[in-house]
């Protein structure tokens, strides 16, 4: 999902002043999920919004308008209580509404009111036009974020090239080489782990960075990076619930909250040694494809290179 942005914002609050609303939602279909739909933004007058709230497709109306891809024009919502559209965490009197599917099946948006018979047809249409724009700007600054995290994955790679060259501490090589990946790819956790030898761990938690080394004992085999060890494979979890339990190198370890990770193995050539590299992105911060793969590449060229440091 988009990470919110303030063009988005702006144009969800143009949409409420034009149309008068009560509360204009958007939600957006899942990236990976197309089955469930997430509330990227809302404006309100009310405060009994639910700020996490999903909906299944075919769930209520805003389900049931995605899955179908039709409009529902309610001019006056026969009394039913507006906790029925799931995003109110209580009834609201609401009396009219437009929910309409956004094109190309991003999500859908829908706009309420507590008058009767406001919402007309002609209404609808401006509506519906006012979703392709929408969906324009959505696309826009897609590709405006993706730009940005290509071109630090350029100067990140320049950045590296200038620690291969001038660092030949082992040690300061992995340190300065973690910090830089926390800041040039959005991270808040990376780790290097050299089995049977040593981690390295670079985080942030309560805004402060930290630098630590511990044991390879410290290990507990059955977290995340464990995983990645005993299969000698990827693993990639784009997003970890809060309710799930998981911890990436032992329990109570230091570090914060995670909502995502990405662990994989490395080897370096004519060598025995193995490392298993792992991050963790920031909160709401995505991995990209290309970001992702280019990761896996650099994470290569430095185990190659920690190998012949002193």
């Amino acid at each position: 999902m988009l990470k919110t942005n303030a063009r988005i914002i702006e144009f969800i609050e143009l949409i409420s002043n034009i149309m008068e609303t009560y509360t204009t939602t958007l939600f957006l279909a899942g990236e990976r999920d197309g089955d469930t739909l997430d509330l990227y933004f809302f404006y309100s007058l009310g405060k009994n919004i639910k700020k996490n709230c999903k909906v299944l497709s075919g769930e209520g109306i805003i389900g049931w308008v995605f899955r179908e891809q039709k409009s529902v024009l309610a001019t006056y919502f026969d009394k039913r209580d507006a906790t029925t559209l799931k995003f109110y965490e209580k009834d609201e009197d609401i009396k009219s509404l437009i929910a309409i599917p956004l094109p190309e099946k991003y999500g859908v948006l829908c706009i309420d009111s507590k008058k009767s018979y406001v919402f007309t047809e002609e209404k609808e249409k401006i509506l519906k036009q006012m979703a392709h724009v929408l969906v324009a700007i959505m696309k826009a600054e897609k590709e405006i974020s993706e730009k940005v995290v290509l071109e630090h994955i350029l100067s990140l790679s320049m950045n590296t090239n200038e620690l291969i060259v001038n660092t030949t501490n082992k040690n300061d090589f992995v340190r300065k080489f973690l910090n830089l990946l926390i800041e040039m790819v959005q991270l808040e956790i990376a780790i290097v782990i050299i089995e049977e030898d040593v981690i390295y761990c670079a985080y942030n938690v309560n805004e402060k960075k930290y630098f630590e080394e511990f044991p390879y004992d410290y290990l507990d085999k059955y977290g995340l990076a464990g995983l990645v060890i005993k299969n000698k494979k990827e693993l990639f979890l784009e997003k970890i619930n809060k309710n799930d339990k998981s911890f990436i190198l032992y329990k109570n370890e230091p570090f914060g909250k995670f909502t995502n990770f990405l662990g994989f193995p490395t080897r370096c050539i004519d060598s025995k040694n193995i490392a298993t590299l792992a991050f963790v992105k920031k909160i709401n911060e995505k991995w990209l494809v290309k970001e992702k793969k280019y990761i896996s590449y650099i994470g290569n060229l430095f185990f190659q290179e920690y190998i012949n440091k002193k």
